[in-house]
């Protein structure tokens, strides 16, 4: 799924900061079945056996591999979930996470027939959004039903900053585009001209 998942993204020329993967250790499935209740009767029914998770540089990349893995793929939609959707007034974790599966004409395909029944998990975050799900979890914060409201305050000003600098990254990457575009046609209409005070 990794190397397939890469395939794809060099494919569309979509660039990407880090893809790390796992298999489900004996363990946590073995937790995670206990605690369900003899919800699941055959392995098919669990859709985190595999994880995927996709850092890109900047939050607007986040959705360029959606629609990549969305073409690519049978998505789970029952059970994915986008958790870039907070509420106007929630600072906090943003993830895009989908459940993905082999669509009809990869299953076909010899190389691929074994996993017809697979589920994997993906997440799709930007860097800034991994540093805060990373150091969130370093923290041991969970919610703020177990943190005084002081430290959750402070929590939701970080991931505030964090989600503006994002934002920032991507307005500056646009902008900077749209300069290199200008100065092009500049140097294209007037070659004869000093173009290094050009802003």
């Amino acid at each position: 799924m990794t190397r397939l998942v890469r395939d794809l993204l060099r494919a569309e020329n979509i660039s990407y900061h880090q893809i790390d993967s796992r298999v489900k250790a004996v363990s946590s499935l073995s937790k995670k079945i206990d605690s369900k209740n003899n919800k699941y009767t055959d392995l098919s029914q669990i859709t985190d056996l595999v994880g995927i998770r996709i850092i890109t540089y900047l939050g607007s990349e986040v959705d360029l591999v959606n629609d990549v893995l969305t073409k690519e793929f049978t998505i789970d939609t029952k059970n994915s979930i986008d958790k870039r959707e907070l509420e106007t007034n929630v600072f906090g974790y943003r993830s895009l996470h989908l459940i993905v599966s082999l669509d009809d004409g990869r299953c076909k395909l010899a190389e691929y027939k074994q996993y017809v029944d697979l589920k994997c998990e993906i997440q799709i975050r930007s860097i800034l959004q991994h540093a805060w799900a990373e150091i969130e979890h370093d923290l041991g914060y969970k919610s703020a039903l177990s943190v005084p409201q002081n430290y959750t305050r402070s929590f939701n000003r970080l991931a505030a900053l964090l989600e503006s600098a994002d934002i920032e990254f991507v307005r500056l990457k646009k902008e900077l585009m749209e300069y290199e575009g200008s100065v092009g046609e500049l140097i294209q209409d007037t070659p004869e001209d000093d173009l290094s005070n050009i802003s």
